[in-house]
């Protein structure tokens, strides 16, 4: 199995009064991945948290996927209520979505198994887990 991806952020915003630009305000990084594996975990939830394990997932051939430390994780929630993906402990760190904005963090290798805490409201939850080889 190969794979080929990126994580890109782009943040752009004007400043304007009339036509006239006042100020741009921009911020950007990117990384690529050429090696490793990836997972796509989707669900729906309700008011309950729920667990996103890391073990037990499969790729097209039916070999069992090892994702290795760190990771990269991006989150999306469809609920227009916000709600948050975090380690589920001590908060090392938080992602936080609604309305299917994607948020993006690296972990540590020691940070427990990602937890999608409990919220109002119903959605969709999706995951892209990435490990190196």
């Amino acid at each position: 199995m190969s794979i080929d991806g990126r994580i890109n952020v782009d943040c752009l915003f004007h400043d304007r009064s009339g036509t006239a630009r006042l100020k741009v305000l921009s911020l950007r990084s990117g990384s690529r991945f050429t090696t490793g594996e990836a997972v796509f975990v989707t669900g729906t939830a309700g008011t309950a948290g729920v667990t996103i394990g890391f073990g037990g997932y499969r790729d097209a051939s039916g070999t069992l996927v090892e994702l290795n430390s760190p990771l990269r994780l991006a989150f999306s929630w469809s609920g227009s209520s916000r709600r948050v993906l975090n380690d589920g402990g001590d908060y090392a760190w938080r992602l936080i979505s609604s309305n299917g904005e994607v948020a993006v963090t690296q972990m540590a290798d020691s940070e427990p198994i990602p937890m999608l805490a409990a919220g109002t409201g119903t959605g969709t939850y999706s995951v892209i887990m990435w490990g190196p080889d």
